[in-house]
């Protein structure tokens, strides 16, 4: 599949999609993040892959371990950050998976208009 997309804070490549289950890769440019934002119709999990990552969840703020995977139920607030050398997560959703289904709080590149 491969689905590669940009985004000002760096890329995501879907690797694999079924009805249900969406597996991405999301590489975070160094010192870059993403929204704060929510979804409404899938939950998340995430696992570092490489790199400096940070996490928010909910009120929740830490470092991205690995082999420790982080689970975001669908309507809580979250969002990743990269130390100064970036890294990348594997992020694999569970639900319908559409990029219009994030609601975002936060942005840094004025994007927060919410679907």
């Amino acid at each position: 599949m491969n689905l590669k997309e940009k985004r000002p804070w760096g890329n995501f490549k879907i690797i694999h999609q079924e009805p249900g289950i969406t597996i991405k890769i999301i590489s975070v440019k160094g010192n870059q993040r993403l929204s704060l934002q929510s979804h409404r119709q899938r939950d998340e999990v995430w696992l570092l892959l490489d790199g400096e990552i940070y996490f928010q969840r909910d009120i929740e703020k830490n470092i991205l371990s690995k082999n420790v995977a982080i689970l975001i139920p669908k309507h809580w607030k979250h969002r990743l950050s990269a130390g100064s050398f970036g890294g990348r997560v594997l992020e694999i959703s569970f639900g319908k998976f559409n990029e219009k289904d994030i609601v975002r709080y936060e942005d840094d590149y004025g994007r927060t208009k919410q679907n």
